[in-house]
């Protein structure tokens, strides 16, 4: 089984390349408003989509007409949002790994990325999350109130949506893991995630950089 929530099954499909069951959160991308609560399990063999079938029917988990509906909407603009959030994406990155108070950026699309070529050999893009290091929580804790108090990002665990989004993993999604097991496997503390809306790109990165610029605390780079 395959999990391709971060892709997209525009920009990834595992059954092409012999998954046998592919699960998507449609909460995302296939919605992209945030504003309902969907899943999507799709599968290869006929015989095991009948029992995926019999186990939705049988506990109930089919969705509502008017939600059914409101995924029908995001489907219709589902490849323009993600083709501008993928291109927002992209620059925004690449302003990221130029700023000199920027320690690292986790971005697929870039063309220094780790792993570019077994990413590109699955993926047709490199989808619109953007993860970026600080090298202080104090420091990315500042970045992302204050990119939220511009109106532009709004702080949510969520992604895929119209709007860019902006949040600390290590406090929020990832909240729940113990620090003694995020310190054995490397989480970064100061990790800071992105996902790129539709807005224009020269916004999202003139606030950032301020976003940037404006942290005056210990632990930062100047």
């Amino acid at each position: 089984a395959e999990q391709v929530t971060l892709m997209s099954p525009l920009l990834m499909r595992p059954l092409d390349h012999g998954a046998d069951i592919v699960v998507t959160s449609c909460t995302k991308f296939a919605c992209g408003h945030s504003d309902t609560m969907a899943g999507c399990v799709t599968v290869r063999d006929p015989k095991l989509a009948e029992q995926v079938y019999f186990s939705q029917n049988a506990e109930g988990t089919g969705l509502a007409p008017f939600d059914c509906w409101l995924l029908l909407r995001g489907l219709k603009t589902m490849p323009l949002r993600m083709e501008r959030g993928q291109s927002n994406a992209l620059k925004v990155a690449l302003f990221l790994q130029s700023h000199r108070r920027v320690t690292a950026v986790h971005y697929a699309g870039l063309p220094n990325s780790p792993n570019k070529a077994m990413h590109d050999a699955q993926a047709s893009g490199a989808g619109v999350v953007v993860c970026f290091e600080t090298g202080s929580y104090d420091f990315s804790t500042h970045i992302a109130s204050t990119a939220a108090a511009s109106g532009l990002f709004k702080i949510t665990v969520s992604f895929g949506s119209v709007n860019s989004l902006i949040s600390l993993p290590g406090d929020m999604s990832h909240a729940s893991i113990p620090d003694e097991v995020k310190a054995v496997r490397g989480f970064p503390t100061d990790i800071v995630r992105l996902s790129c809306g539709i807005e224009s790109s020269t916004d999202l990165i003139r606030v950032l950089g301020h976003a940037i610029d404006s942290y005056n605390g210990p632990n930062s780079r100047l």
